[in-house]
Formats: structure tokens, sequence, C-alpha cells
């Protein structure tokens, strides 16, 4: 695979990661209010995303195990991070949901 086209992917996982994680992040602010259909929301639209930049790393985890060999360099390796702080941002904002909706309970009480 080029450089070309791996910068590409590498900037496509980073996009879409980074899109996965601000729209976690909103998902716990809409939680955080209580407005928690607009948190699973803004939650779905993160997973849509990160489903994106996930799909660019299998496809590129596949050619790999296939032979095509890519270059490792320091954008893709960046790409990972954004990658893994996507997934920590809706593994967390799903946690904040949960805690919020008990808090929610709690005070009507």
């Amino acid at each position: 695979m080029n450089d070309e086209k791996l910068y590409e992917l590498a900037f496509q996982i980073i996009v879409h990661a980074g899109e996965s994680r601000s729209l976690s992040s909103e998902a716990m602010d809409a939680a955080e209010n209580f407005d928690f259909d607009k948190a699973e929301e803004l939650l779905k639209k993160a997973n849509d995303e990160f489903l994106e930049c996930h799909q660019v790393q299998t496809d590129l985890l596949t050619k790999e195990a296939n032979g095509e060999k890519a270059d490792i360099n320091i954008i893709l390796v960046h790409s990972q991070d954004h990658l893994t702080m996507a997934t920590m941002a809706m593994d967390n904002a799903k946690r904040w949901i949960t805690l919020n909706k008990k808090l929610q309970k709690m005070e009507e009480k």
C-alpha cells in the first residue's frame, strides 16, 4: 500500500473516531441534564461514527493478513490512539447515562 493511501486511511480513522468521541461527550452532557432520549440518540450516532473508523481499521488488518504490507507511520499510530479514545469515551458515556438515570430516580423519591 502506498504512503498516500495509508495516510488517507489513517485520517479517516482520526476523523470518525474524533467525531465519535465528541458525540459521546455530548451524550454525557445530555444525560447530566436528564435528557436521556437525546443522550441515547447521540450515543447511537457516536457508535455509527465508531463503526466507520473500525471498518477502516479492519480493512487495514485484513490487507495485512493477506500479505499486503503497510509501513507503520506516526499518523497511523496516532489514528489508533483516537480509535482507542473513542472506544473509552463511548464506554464512559454508557456508564454516565446509567448513573444519571439512577440519580434521577433517587431525586424523584
